[in-house]
This record gives C-alpha cells, structure tokens and sequence, in this order.
C-alpha cells in the first residue's frame, strides 16, 4: 500500500515534552511533503492554536481540530466544518466543572471560554499566542452558554482526579455526548459520534484520499479514534498501553524523535 496522508497529534506526538517540534522532525516531515504526501495536524487544539503549529512546518492547509469536532484553515484559521452539543447539554456539561478547582476550556467555534480560576494559571503557564487571543474569561460560563444560545464543541477539564471524578458524576448521565481523555488528569466532552477518526475521514474526502492510504501517528486515548480509522496506525513510544495495542507500528517517544522515525520506515 502507498500511503499518501500523514496525520499527526500535537502534545505527545509532534511536539516533545518541552513542547518544541524538533529540527529531526522537521527534517523529516520537509522529507515526506517532498515526496507529495500530505502532512495534516489532528489535535484537540482550537483552530488559533493548531495554526500556529501547523504554519511552522508547512502542514497542509487543512487540519483536524478540537479532538475532531473541527475541519479548519491554517491559513486564514476558518472552520469549514463542525459539530457540536445542543446547547442546553453543552451547559450542563460546563456548569458541572467551572466552579470546581480545576482549569476548564470550553470550545465554542474559534473562541475558547475559561473561567478566571483557569485564566491565573493560563496567563502564567501557557504561552501559546493562539490561545490567548481567541480566549473569553467568564464567571459564569455555563449561563453564557445558555443566554446566547451557544453550540458547545469540546468540554474540556484538568485537575486532581476526585475533582474530575465529581464532574463526572453528572456528566456521564448526559444523552448525545462522548467522554474521553488524553492523561489520567484530564478529560474531553464532545458530541456523540464525534472524534479525530471520523474528522480526519471526512478530511480524507476532501483531498481525495482514502482511509487506507492514511498514517495516523499518536499517544493517548483520544487518538485511538483517529488510529483505528486509518491504515496504518502508529503509537509513540510515550504511549499508553491500550494505544500500543492498537498500532501497527510503535515508533520511539516524543522525546527522542518517535514521528521523524517513523516517517523514515513507513514512506518510501
């Protein structure tokens, strides 16, 4: 098989623990769009965020974004697609983690909505300019939501566990939605039936290539979507087991260049 699409999460995967893309990786992803395949970005990121990543390397125009609830552009960051909650699930979703000790993003369209318990650590720790300027800081965010009528993409939460567990509690009961993560100190809310496989399909249709001509390259368990849906499924190193399982290949970690080899024994 001649696989023609590479698609690549970014935390774990194409960026290493220090979050840098590596001049390894580089080299190698220059090396495969060299030889016509196309290099996309599948991550949980909004469209502000993944852009910047994906104008760094020359990704191809297109890309998979918020965990696979969003088709966007790098180049003019414009989602051609999406789906999202109803409003009202997408509230309750929210209001059962913002007044909880945990940093909450709350993805609507291209804006991110955080609380401002969320916005003192994001303003110290989190440097991505993307972020912070399609970010909103609200109180009540869940209410915002509710009076605006907003369509709510992506849930996501991160904290100590028995605060998430407590969130939890009352989300799973939720109808049309889908739960998952990408550590044991987080978790992702989306609609049901909404992932990076299914996006990254869709995205597949687009550039007229099919599922079995894809690579997919990831390490948590929101990738695991997006690996089965491909023909060849790749796990870093710095993967969890589960994942591992469902690879047809398992690379080296981010740490030390796992997609560059990768990219090196899977193309031609």
């Amino acid at each position: 098989m001649k696989y023609r699409l590479l698609a690549l999460d970014l935390d774990g995967t194409l960026l290493n623990s220090q979050k840098e893309i590596t001049p390894e990786t580089r080299k190698a992803l220059a090396w495969a769009k060299a030889r016509g395949i196309y290099v996309v970005l599948s991550t949980g990121r909004i469209v502000g965020e993944a852009a910047e990543f994906a104008r760094e390397i020359a990704c191809e125009d297109r890309m998979v974004t918020a965990g696979g609830a969003a088709i966007a552009t790098a180049s003019d960051e414009r989602i051609l697609e999406s789906w999202a909650m109803p409003c009202e699930i997408g509230a309750q979703a929210v209001a059962a983690v913002q007044d909880l000790p945990v940093r909450v993003m709350i993805y609507v369209g291209d804006k991110i909505y955080i609380n401002p318990f969320s916005d003192r650590d994001f303003v110290q720790n989190y440097r991505v300019e993307g972020f912070h300027a399609n970010k909103v800081v609200l109180d009540d965010i869940a209410g915002a939501i509710r009076a605006r009528g907003l369509d709510v993409t992506k849930v996501y939460a991160i904290g100590e566990r028995a605060d998430l567990d407590k969130a939890l509690e009352t989300i799973r009961p939720l109808p049309g939605i889908t739960i998952t993560s990408s550590g044991s100190d987080n978790f992702e809310v989306m609609p049901a039936g909404v992932d990076k496989g299914t996006a990254l399909v869709r995205l597949g249709e687009m550039l007229g290539v099919r599922p079995e001509e894809m690579v997919a390259i990831g390490d948590s368990d929101n990738d695991a979507a997006m690996l089965r849906a491909v023909g060849m499924p790749v796990a870093m190193g710095n993967a969890d087991s589960a994942l591992k399982q469902l690879a047809r290949y398992v690379t080296q970690d981010c740490d030390h260049d796992g997609v560059a080899q990768a990219v090196y024994h899977i193309f031609p």
